[in-house]
């Protein structure tokens, strides 16, 4: 039963690194291939946009420093 659930938790553990690797590598082509600002529709609905948030959620600590990023890095580890 133990290897049962062992093998779902690296499952999991393994689609939630591919989906983080796939966010990386998206975030590294639109800083390679879109200018600050620019804006690309998709669908009548959907645009991709390049803009840059330096807070948290609605620039939540917007003006903090930098320490944020690592704070809310290492909540989300643990």
């Amino acid at each position: 039963m133990a290897k049962a659930s062992s093998r779902g938790m690296l499952t999991w553990l393994g689609l939630a690194f591919g989906i983080l690797l796939l966010d990386q590598i998206t975030k590294g082509l639109v800083l390679l291939f879109f200018r600050l600002g620019e804006v690309i529709p998709v669908t009548s609905f959907f645009n991709l946009v390049r803009v840059h948030n330096p807070g948290a959620a609605f620039s939540f600590l917007a003006q903090a420093g930098g320490w944020q990023r690592w704070l809310f890095t290492a909540i989300g580890i643990a």
